[in-house]
C-alpha cells in the first residue's frame, strides 16, 4: 500500500513551478518504493525525470527492460495520472498501450498488491524474488 500524496489529487490547471517540483519529488519517491517492493536491483531499473515545460507537465518514469511505470502530470488534468506499459528492451521508449492505474488502487493494500503482481507478470519477474 502506498500513501498517495494529496498533491496528486489536486486540480493542476493553475499550479506553478513549485507544485511541479513537489510532484516530481513525490513521484520519484513513489517509484523508488515500487522498485524496492519489486526487489529490482540497481542495474535492472532506472528512474527518469522529465522536467515540466510550458503547457506540458512533468513526467517521472520507472524503466526496466520489459516494463515502464509512469507518473504524469499535465496542466490540463485535474489530477496526476499513473500508467504502465510493456516494452522490448531499453531502446523501446514507446512500448505497448497504456494501462491506467487509479490513485485509489494505489492507496489500498489489495490494489497495490495487484499492481505489483501485474508488473511482475508483464516484466517477466518470476515468483523467485518475492
Amino acid at each position: 500500500m502506498l500513501k498517495v500524496p494529496k498533491l496528486f489529487y489536486a486540480d493542476r490547471r493553475s499550479a506553478g513551478a513549485a507544485a511541479d517540483a513537489a510532484i516530481t519529488h513525490h513521484a520519484t519517491q513513489m517509484l523508488r518504493r515500487v522498485a524496492r517492493d519489486l526487489r529490482l536491483r540497481s542495474g535492472e531499473h532506472e528512474i527518469v525525470t522529465e522536467r515540466a515545460r510550458r503547457n506540458r507537465g512533468c513526467r517521472v518514469t520507472l524503466r526496466t527492460p520489459a516494463v515502464m511505470l509512469e507518473v504524469t502530470d499535465t496542466p490540463t488534468r485535474q489530477k496526476v495520472a499513473v500508467s504502465f506499459r510493456t516494452r522490448r528492451g531499453r531502446a523501446d521508449l514507446s512500448g505497448g498501450g497504456d494501462n491506467a492505474v487509479s490513485l485509489e488502487q494505489l492507496s489500498s493494500r489489495e490494489g497495490y498488491d495487484a499492481l505489483l503482481g501485474g508488473l511482475r507478470l508483464a516484466g517477466g519477474l518470476g515468483g523467485e524474488r518475492r
